[in-house]
């Protein structure tokens, strides 16, 4: 929506953000597009990984980076007390679900602690006007049967990534209501439930897109663990527009925009795996798969999200077909293959994106 991009432009030149999971994969393109939008942005996160999207962009060129963990309560605190941040977005987390399902204290020490260590430090950091916890679609009470679900839904799972993450959910509601009142001048806390993400760059293996393009780099076929298995599925750029939106609309006012907020695609995104491994495999010659293990860890048959909360609520609606997040992940991968700089090409497609509203130049 035109107006969401517009906005977020003119808001975000010059706030002070503080992102925590900057150097993940979302958190790298989050690095970029905050840059892109002016922000005085600084990220507290765990060291990149080797060949990560944020070490390619050489990350710490473009943000106030803080090398820490959510677990280290000290410098967590001073980082903020010194830092001083207007608006939060919370996206540091223990995030495969497979991993999770292997190392499940961590899971609930990140997901779980960390998050509310990083609420205690922000309880008495009066700069403070919006906070911006990020959940996942993955909370919800699955069935398998196909139904899209919405805020007010049960909440339920059986893994350790989901349900340290239902955990992190009722943590922040006890916050909310015990110590972030915003009738008494605190600042408002939304929780934002994502969807699965795509674009290019990514390189954490057991995500479908990196393993096609391992396999096109390798000439192998790819190992699809569930190719009839659906997920809705959206732009980074989309989600993090979302993101950036209700933290934008929180800060202004806390009452009407604290509680959760599903950020996902229209009902164009809820796709088959293999009808995203179709799209991918018309751009290249000879690309085959084959049907791969399961995890240990089960994955449901379906999930979609009902978005219509954001879309009546909030000035952001996806911008990015389910077609056209797939041909900048493709162009992503080609442009890498020629030796084209991957912020350049992060650079190139957020200026894409928010060409509906005002360049940076122009704010």
């Amino acid at each position: 929506m035109k107006s969401a991009l517009l906005n977020n432009q003119k808001f975000y030149k010059g706030k002070r953000i503080l992102v925590t999971g900057h150097t993940g994969f979302k958190g790298a393109w989050l690095t970029v597009i905050l840059n892109y939008l002016g922000a005085d942005a600084m990220g507290y996160a765990l060291a990149p990984e080797p060949q990560s999207l944020y070490e390619k962009i050489l990350g710490n060129e473009l943000i106030h980076n803080v090398t820490g963990d959510l677990l280290d309560e000290q410098l967590l605190k001073k980082v903020i007390d010194n830092f001083q941040p207007e608006i939060v977005i919370h996206m540091g987390a223990f995030g495969f679900v497979k991993e999770c399902f292997d190392n499940p204290a961590r899971a609930y020490r990140t997901n779980l602690i960390g998050s509310m260590n990083l609420l205690e430090a922000l309880r008495n950091c009066n700069s403070v006007k919006s906070i911006v916890m990020v959940s996942t679609d993955k909370v919800y009470d699955n069935k398998g049967d196909g139904a899209i679900y919405r805020e007010q839904d049960f909440l339920g799972a059986a893994d350790a990534y989901s349900c340290s993450k239902i955990c992190m959910e009722f943590m922040i509601k006890n916050y909310r209501k015990s110590y972030f009142q915003v009738n008494a001048g605190m600042p408002g806390i939304a929780v934002v439930r994502a969807s699965n993400v795509l674009a290019g760059g990514d390189h954490i293996q057991t995500r479908l897109i990196p393993s096609i393009l391992r396999s096109v780099s390798e000439g192998s076929a790819v190992e699809l663990r569930n190719p009839l298995q659906t997920r809705p599925w959206q732009s980074v750029l989309d989600a993090l527009n979302g993101y950036l939106s209700v933290a934008r609309l929180l800060y202004g006012d806390p009452a009407g925009y604290s509680g959760e907020w599903n950020i996902g695609p229209t009902l164009d995104g809820v796709r088959t795996v293999s009808w995203i491994f179709e799209k991918i495999r018309s751009s290249f010659e000879g690309l085959d798969y084959k049907e791969g293990e399961l995890f240990e860890v089960g994955e449901s048959k379906t999930l979609g999200l009902d978005i219509q909360k954001a879309l009546d609520k909030l000035d952001w609606e996806p911008v990015l077909s389910c077609e056209k997040v797939v041909e900048q992940v493709v162009e992503f991968f080609k442009c890498q293959k020629a030796g084209e700089w991957e912020r350049q090409i992060c650079m190139r497609q957020i200026a894409e994106f928010y060409a509906g509203g005002i360049r940076q130049s122009e704010i």
